[in-house]
């Protein structure tokens, strides 16, 4: 897959820690920190690789578990459901800081580890939302993505075949896509774990809010008014609803469907990341499923089949659908 063509070129900067490839910046103490991390009964991750609805799949569950309210725009998404690698096992377990991500007496946790490094405690409850996304998709988003953050990446200008080049040999940050997605894929069945596609979220929202619903709390009623807040408004999103017009008449179900919309997510979009330059892509830009194409050639997506199809069985496959392979 590589060539001299595309290794003579400029490749993003990363920060090395033992051979696991990170964003530059990020804190080598706080990564091994959090290897280390002692899971808490009531915790709920969110767990990903890079640019597979993890930002939708976390606002999805803020707004369930914090009675319909979305993260206002003076807040910050990082300081509300933090990346564990970023700040490490000690922030989250500041009792200050424990507090401002607790919900519903849940914490709230973003991991991108593969499941072999995650922390994980298999029976004391806590729990491991996993949110897969087919490669094509997956590699565009993330080229866009590290053009968009100089300061991590210094790759503002950079050439997506370098970038195509290195995702399929796993050398860009948080590892490699397919063995991420395969360790996570092999503990589906776990009573720990929750293994959800991104296109069936895209598909059916509603269906995957109530599974996730479901897992984190049985007891959970999506079909409540949920009171105190502003007006939803209509929204295509809103494909089930139960409740009239009207400020207290809207249900969980409904605000969590209004407020993770991709119309309402691209509203003050620095409460998901810090400033992009005006001449980058937004940091929400499309969450479509199928806009690989505007990038991909034929032939590449051609050399990402071949590595779905090596390293998953065809019952894998199979589960996964048409668009992993």
């Amino acid at each position: 897959m590589s060539s001299d063509s595309t290794e003579s070129k400029k490749t993003p900067k990363y920060t090395d820690h033992n051979g696991f490839l990170m964003p530059y910046g990020f804190p080598a103490q706080n990564f091994e920190n959090a290897l280390g991390y002692q899971p808490r009964p009531n915790d709920v991750f969110i767990a990903t690789y890079p640019k597979c609805g993890t930002t939708l799949t976390q606002h999805m569950v803020y707004i369930m578990l914090n009675n319909g309210q979305p993260i206002e725009a003076h807040e910050k998404l990082d300081r509300l459901f933090p990346h564990i690698e970023e700040v490490g096992a000690d922030y989250v377990n500041d009792e200050e800081n424990a507090a401002k991500i607790t919900r519903s007496n849940r914490r709230l946790l973003k991991t991108h580890l593969p499941y072999e490094m995650t922390p994980v405690n298999t029976t004391n409850g806590s729990k491991y939302i996993f949110i897969a996304r087919n490669p094509k998709d997956c590699v565009v988003s993330f080229f866009h993505h590290t053009r968009g953050f100089g300061q991590h990446y210094d790759f503002e200008e950079g050439d997506f075949d370098v970038y195509f080049d290195l995702f399929c040999r796993g050398k860009v940050d948080f590892g490699d896509y397919f063995n991420t997605l395969k360790s996570w894929m092999d503990r589906r069945n776990d009573p720990h774990v929750l293994f959800v596609k991104y296109e069936d979220i895209r598909e059916n929202k509603a269906s995957v809010v109530k599974e996730i619903a479901k897992f984190i709390d049985a007891d959970l009623d999506l079909s409540k008014i949920s009171r105190n807040s502003g007006n939803v408004g209509g929204n295509p999103d809103i494909e089930v609803t139960t409740a009239s017009s009207g400020n207290d008449t809207k249900t969980l179900l409904d605000k969590i469907l209004y407020f993770s919309s991709l119309e309402e997510m691209k509203k003050d979009p620095l409460r998901w990341s810090s400033e992009r330059k005006s001449n980058q892509t937004p940091f929400i830009r499309k969450g479509v499923v199928g806009g690989w194409k505007e990038l991909l050639t034929e032939a590449q997506g051609e050399v990402l089949n071949g590595i779905m199809k090596k390293k998953f069985s065809s019952e894998e496959l199979e589960l996964l659908g048409s668009k992993y392979s």
